[in-house]
């Protein structure tokens, strides 16, 4: 049996205390790391704003990845730390959440304050934790990708962002197809310049396979904004008829995309009749009176 001397077990006793030591204070930063950096989308409830100083009186977030927008439309969004992200369509919104309060922190929402109410019962579909914070994942992936420069397409001249945003897309992720899908539209018809200019296609044109299989996968996650898209294209591509079909069957599962650009297509159509019956009538000749016969009476 071997004996250590006392000096010798003075020396290990303050190593092994100052090891666990560590090993502690490691374990404790990393669990606050892990706090802060938590990313999910479970925040579920009813925040409404008291001093209706915004255009957007209410929030309802279902716990699960969807907010309803105060009433306008459905977004999506995810949190991190005290961070809460909201992507109504092209936009973004930027919360700071405090206190069961929600501090508006960028455009559109700054300086706006909504609070949590509890008497509000809001349905949770949080159903599947793990999946639940997979699609969060992805969803803070795709703002790390984007918010800097929303107009990174246009640098996009090696193809890093598609890429990336089919990496995205083929994990789930419907808003990172409707982005690509809108990137391949605008390379068929001619660039974002042309489709700015609005002008419609000398000829129908065919739909691109690609881009079909892009937007047939966004549609199949649940996202009904993937018609509104959709049927853009058909539009875009000059068949209208085909368009106003998958706007109508967008629209009877709940798109309000659709429902807007049927209403949209309405207006549309009652302009063109009423130009068109204002033309037809500037072309009528005018009345002009008969000329006097030559030697009558009343010369």
């Amino acid at each position: 049996m071997k004996y250590h001397s006392k000096q010798t077990c003075c020396r290990k006793a303050p190593a092994i205390r100052i090891k666990r030591m560590l090993l502690i204070c490691l374990f404790v930063n990393l669990s606050i790391c892990s706090q802060a950096q938590k990313i999910t989308n479970e925040l579920q409830g009813y925040f409404y704003e008291k001093a209706d100083s915004s255009l957007y009186h209410f929030f309802v977030f279902d716990g699960n990845g969807k907010v309803n927008i105060s009433g306008y439309d459905d977004g999506l969004y995810f949190q991190k730390g005290d961070t809460v992200i909201i992507y109504p369509d092209k936009s973004i919104f930027k919360f700071l959440l405090k206190d069961h309060k929600l501090y508006g922190v960028s455009d559109w929402v700054a300086n706006s304050v909504w609070e949590f109410n509890p008497d509000s019962v809001v349905a949770g579909r949080r159903s599947n934790a793990v999946q639940s914070d997979r699609f969060a994942n992805l969803l803070f992936q795709y703002y790390e990708l984007t918010p800097k420069n929303q107009w990174a397409f246009l640098e996009d001249t090696v193809g890093r962002y598609s890429t990336a945003l089919k990496t995205l897309c083929d994990s789930g992720l419907s808003k990172a197809c409707l982005d690509l899908a809108g990137l391949k539209i605008s390379e068929q018809l001619g660039g974002v310049m042309a489709l700015l200019k609005g002008a419609p296609p000398a000829k129908k044109q065919q739909p691109d396979p690609e881009i079909m299989k892009i937007l047939q996968d966004a549609i199949r996650t649940g996202d009904t904004n993937g018609y509104a898209v959709l049927g853009s294209y058909h539009a875009l591509l000059g068949d209208l008829d085909r368009a106003r079909d998958i706007y109508e069957q967008g629209n009877s599962l709940g798109c309000k995309k659709c429902a807007l650009a049927l209403f949209s297509m309405e207006l549309e159509k009652e302009a063109q009749q009423l130009e068109a019956s204002d033309k037809k009538k500037s072309t009528k000749k005018p009345v002009t009176p008969a000329k006097k016969k030559l030697g009558s009476k009343n010369e």
